[in-house]
């Protein structure tokens, strides 16, 4: 045995010739007697057997070490008949049952850690990557619940803001752009001028008016710097 898992290991004895592992399995099914393992002479095959120059023979010491040990025990409190009530040690021994179970745990546990050794080796060349593929067509998840409400916010109209502080409109954005017109027809005016005297609902009408004016091309728009005064040209 040359750095080979444990699982490689096999055994020759007259009751039993094949693979460790299947001897164990068989002994916890009960197909096979632990009466009749002798497990003497299975130490002295793994001790032929190794190879103390393997680098795993540290790890293949250990795991067969803890399940000799297990048959070992299984084995002595099957012999040993169970103490009574009143010379019971404080540290109650292991029944076979749990021994069984034990190596049981064992086997389960060391499967899986070969398993996940292969994976590991497996995908040793293999790294994560933050691209993240798009779903693909047809394995897109719509839920329905969601998709409703979320077409419920949408065609749902909005709630109209409140009006009543607002007064009542008297004056048009016709009225204004005339008002205009008929000042640039003296030269350029000022929007301050302009505006002098008007209440707040008129000078933003105003505002609008040149605004639409200028859009149409009637006059142009000048203000030097921002939020500076605001001259209106005429145009020709």
């Amino acid at each position: 045995m040359t750095g080979r898992p444990l699982s490689d290991f096999t055994v020759e004895l007259d009751v039993y010739s094949g693979p460790y592992e299947w001897l164990l399995a068989l002994i916890l099914r009960e197909e096979l007697d632990i009466f009749e393992v002798p497990l003497r002479e299975l130490v002295r095959l793994y001790l032929s057997s190794r190879d103390p120059r393997s680098p795993q023979a540290l790890r293949l010491d250990t795991e067969f070490v803890g399940s000799a040990s297990a048959l070992v025990l299984l084995k002595s409190r099957t012999l040993l008949p169970a103490p009574g009530d009143g010379d019971a040690p404080e540290d109650e021994p292991a029944s076979p049952e749990e021994l069984a179970e034990r190596l049981g745990a064992y086997l389960r546990i060391r499967r899986a850690a070969e398993v996940l050794r292969g994976r590991l080796e497996a995908n040793a060349s293999c790294h994560p990557s933050a691209h993240q593929p798009p779903p693909r067509p047809g394995r897109t998840r719509i839920d329905r619940r969601r998709l409703l409400l979320s077409a419920r916010r949408i065609f749902s109209r909005l709630e109209e803001p409140p009006v009543e502080h607002l007064g009542p409109i008297t004056v048009t954005v016709q009225e204004l752009a005339a008002l205009i017109q008929a000042s640039l027809s003296r030269g350029p005016v000022s929007y301050e001028e302009l505006t002098r005297g008007m209440d707040r609902l008129r000078s933003a009408v105003t505002f609008a008016a040149a605004l639409s004016l200028a859009h149409e091309g009637s006059l142009r728009l000048r203000q030097p710097e921002p939020l500076g005064p605001l001259t209106l040209e005429p145009l020709p």
